[in-house]
């Protein structure tokens, strides 16, 4: 039986199994959107770091062990038939299945396991109440100023309001772009979870996941109090809650993606550099 759960197929069945529950449930409850979207991107990068690394690792459990992530599994899906509306047990539960998995492979040595586990522990994250707790408009508003400022257009920033001498914005919560660098920063912690690069590197991503998402969003704010000074709403619109807004959010990944890209390339190119010398 203990050479049973050991196989690499059973837990490969049992992996997707409950990979296939937690999307099921998503559908089920009719949380898609942001939530859908990190969930694909968050058990891609486990499922792609185990696979990576599928001849490494020790699959050798004990009973205890076993015997209690199938007790976690077994209540996991228990706890799925009552689920038919958005509930926190679905955030929680890739954490879970991942925890119930390792235990029947590697027993209590957890920390084999700890990269993996950490990338669908992010999924736990309770975003948005965590961003409601912050409000970065006034920040976003100074900064847009200035870029305004510099720009050439006589401006003044009083608090979230941006004057302009022929229209006022107002730099709302949700246009401060909190939301843009917390999608930067999970998609730079994924990274350097998924590519160990050096803690200078990672420290370089996970900075630059911030600064670009800010730098980004604030010209975008900019350019939509100048369109207001102009009084130009159908440009506003778009640039706002039209197409527009993702224009300046695909530029945004775009140039966190190329930095990423360079980074990826210096490790690359000084690998190949010490295996010459040796």
């Amino acid at each position: 039986m203990k050479g049973f759960f050991n196989t690499r197929y059973l837990l490969l069945a049992l992996a997707v199994a409950l990979t296939t529950v937690h999307f099921q449930l998503i559908w089920r409850t009719g949380h898609q959107g942001q939530f859908l979207e990190a969930s694909i991107v968050c058990w891609a990068a486990a499922w792609f770091m185990i696979w990576r690394r599928r001849q490494e690792l020790n699959f050798k459990s004990t009973p205890i062990a076993s015997a209690i992530g199938l007790a976690c599994i077994a209540w996991i899906l228990l706890r799925s038939l009552t689920v038919n509306e958005y509930d926190s047990f679905m955030r929680f539960l890739p954490l879970m299945s991942g925890i119930s998995v390792a235990l029947l492979a590697s027993g209590f040595t957890l920390n084999c396991y700890w990269r993996e586990l950490l990338t669908l522990g992010l999924m736990a994250i309770p975003t948005t109440t965590i961003l409601s707790q912050f409000d970065i408009s006034p920040l976003t508003a100074e900064f847009s100023g200035s870029l305004l400022w510099y720009a050439g257009f006589r401006v003044i920033q009083e608090g979230v309001l941006l004057h302009l001498p022929t229209g006022s914005v107002e730099v709302y919560p949700g246009c401060s772009g909190l939301q843009l660098i917390w999608q930067h920063l999970s998609l730079g912690i994924l990274f350097v979870l998924v590519f160990p690069i050096g803690w200078m590197r990672s420290l370089i991503v996970l900075i630059a996941a911030v600064l670009i998402a800010f730098v980004v969003n604030s010209i975008r704010v900019a350019l939509m109090a100048v369109l207001v000074a102009q009084n130009n709403r159908d440009a506003f619109d778009y640039w706002h809650l039209g197409t527009g807004s993702l224009i300046f959010s695909l530029i945004s990944v775009s140039l966190f993606g190329l930095l990423c890209y360079v980074l990826l390339e210096q490790v690359d190119r000084a690998e190949e550099e010490e295996e010459v010398q040796a």
